[in-house]
C-alpha cells in the first residue's frame, strides 16, 4: 500500500481560492511599517489575523488530504510568522486573538487524528544545530522549542508519530 503525503500546500486548492487556501505571512519590514503607520497594537492584531488564517488553512487542507487520500502531512513552519523574531519581541500567548487561534489549532490537530492523517513538521533550513555560531545555535534552538510548542498547541503526540525534521550540518 502506498502512502501519500503533502508538504505545506495543496496546489489544487490554490487553484480553488489562492486567498483561502494560501498562508499569510508577514515580513519584519512589514510590521514596523505598521507599526510606525498605525501603531504596535494594529501590527500585532494584523500580524494575530494571518495566523488566525492559517489555522483555518491548515484545517482546510486536512479535509482536502482526507478527500483525496493523503494520509499525512508535513505542517508549514511559516504558520507563525514573525512571532520567534527576537527583535520583534512577540509572544503568540499575547495576541489578542490568542484563545481563538489556540482553539482553531487544536481543532487541527483533533481533525488530523479523526482523519487519520499523521502529522509532521520541517522548520526552515536556517535553524542549524551545528552551527559554529552561538547566536545561530541560540536562534535554531528557540525556533525548534516554537515549532514543538505549536505541536503541542495542537494536541500531537510528543513521540515519533509526529516529527520534526531538523538540519544538523554547520
Amino acid at each position: 500500500m502506498t502512502k501519500l503525503g503533502l508538504t505545506c500546500i495543496s496546489e489544487q486548492l490554490k487553484l480553488k481560492d489562492k486567498q483561502k487556501y494560501s498562508f499569510r505571512t508577514m515580513t519584519r519590514k512589514r510590521f514596523n511599517d505598521l507599526c510606525v503607520k498605525d501603531g504596535r497594537d494594529e501590527a500585532i492584531k494584523e500580524l494575530s489575523e494571518r495566523i488566525l488564517h492559517n489555522a483555518y488553512a491548515t484545517q482546510h487542507i486536512l479535509a482536502h488530504c482526507r478527500d483525496v487520500g493523503i494520509s499525512h502531512y508535513r505542517l508549514s513552519s511559516n504558520l507563525c510568522p514573525l512571532v520567534t523574531d527576537q527583535t520583534l519581541d512577540l509572544s503568540l500567548r499575547s495576541f489578542p486573538n490568542f484563545d481563538v487561534i489556540n482553539k482553531e489549532f487544536l481543532l487541527a490537530g483533533f481533525m488530523a487524528e479523526d482523519y487519520g492523517i499523521s502529522l509532521g513538521m520541517h522548520p526552515d533550513q536556517f535553524n542549524v544545530l551545528a552551527s559554529a555560531n552561538e547566536t545561530s545555535v541560540n536562534k535554531a534552538i528557540a525556533e525548534l522549542n516554537f515549532q514543538a510548542g505549536l505541536m503541542d498547541m495542537m494536541g500531537l503526540e510528543q513521540d515519533h508519530t509526529c516529527p520534526m525534521n531538523i538540519h544538523i550540518n554547520g
